[in-house]
C-alpha cells in the first residue's frame, strides 16, 4: 500500500537531542557522570507518572529536585538544574526541510510524543512557525497513554484518519519504533537524517 502519511517523534528526531538540551555537555562542564542528568530528570524522578498525567508539574519538578540533590548534593544540583533550563534547545534543521519536501510532495504529517501534558501550549509558546507543518500533534501527557502502548499510535491514526499500512513513524528510541510496527505502521528507528531518507527511499518514499 502507497505511504499516505509519516509521523515523528520530537525529542531526538525534530529536536537534536532527545528533550532538545545537550546533556553531555552539561554533563562535561559539571564534572558528572554519563546519563547523570537523565537520571534526575527522568529516570529517579516521578516523570513516568507526569508523562501520563499521573501527577502535577509541581510534584515532577519537586521530585526532579529531591532525586538531584541526593545523586549531586544540594549545591551542584541546583547549578546544574540551572544550567539545563538556559540551555538552547535547538531543533534538527534537515528533518525540519524533509517535512516541507513531504508535505510538498502531497504527504500528511504528525508528531507522536512521550511528553508532559500541555504538548500543543510549548509548541505555541517556543516554536510555533512548525505547528502548521504537522497535521496531528500527538503528547503522551495529554492523551494519558505513553509509546510504546499501542494505543498512542492507533489514537494518531485514528485523527490522521490513515491506515497503519499507509503510515509510517521513526523515533530515536528503537523499542517505540518496534512498537509502532506491532500495530502494522512501518516502524524505522531513528539514527540520524540520512538514514531515515534512506528508510524512506526503501518503501517508496523519494523527496
Amino acid at each position: 500500500m502507497a505511504i499516505k502519511a509519516v509521523f515523528f517523534d520530537f525529542g531526538g528526531v525534530l529536536l537534536q537531542h532527545a528533550d532538545g538540551v545537550d546533556h553531555k555537555a552539561i554533563e562535561e562542564r559539571f564534572n558528572l557522570q554519563p546519563r547523570d542528568l537523565m537520571r534526575c530528570l527522568y529516570r529517579d524522578s516521578r516523570y513516568m507518572d507526569f508523562q501520563v498525567g499521573k501527577c502535577a508539574h509541581d510534584e515532577w519538578q519537586a521530585s526532579i529536585r529531591v532525586a538531584a540533590d541526593n545523586l549531586l548534593g544540594a549545591e551542584r544540583a541546583r547549578e546544574v538544574l540551572a544550567a539545563y533550563e538556559k540551555a538552547e534547545r535547538p531543533l534538527n534543521p534537515h528533518m525540519l526541510a524533509l517535512i516541507e519536501r513531504l508535505r510538498a510532495a502531497g504527504y500528511k504529517t504528525g508528531i507522536i510524543s512521550n511528553t508532559i501534558p500541555g504538548l500543543e501550549a510549548r509548541l505555541q509558546e517556543n516554536v510555533p512557525n512548525i505547528i502548521p507543518m504537522f497535521d496531528v500533534r500527538i503528547g503522551s501527557g495529554d492523551l494519558g497513554i505513553a509509546k510504546p502502548d499501542a494505543g498512542i499510535f492507533e489514537h494518531a491514526l485514528r485523527e490522521m484518519n490513515v491506515l497503519a499500512s499507509a503510515s509510517v513513524f521513526t523515533d530515536d528510541v528503537k523499542s517505540y519504533a518496534e512498537a509502532a510496527s506491532s500495530v502494522g505502521m512501518h516502524g524505522f528507528h531513528f539514527t540520524g537524517y540520512d538514514q531515515f531518507a534512506a528508510d524512506l527511499h526503501s518503501i517508496g518514499v523519494d523527496v
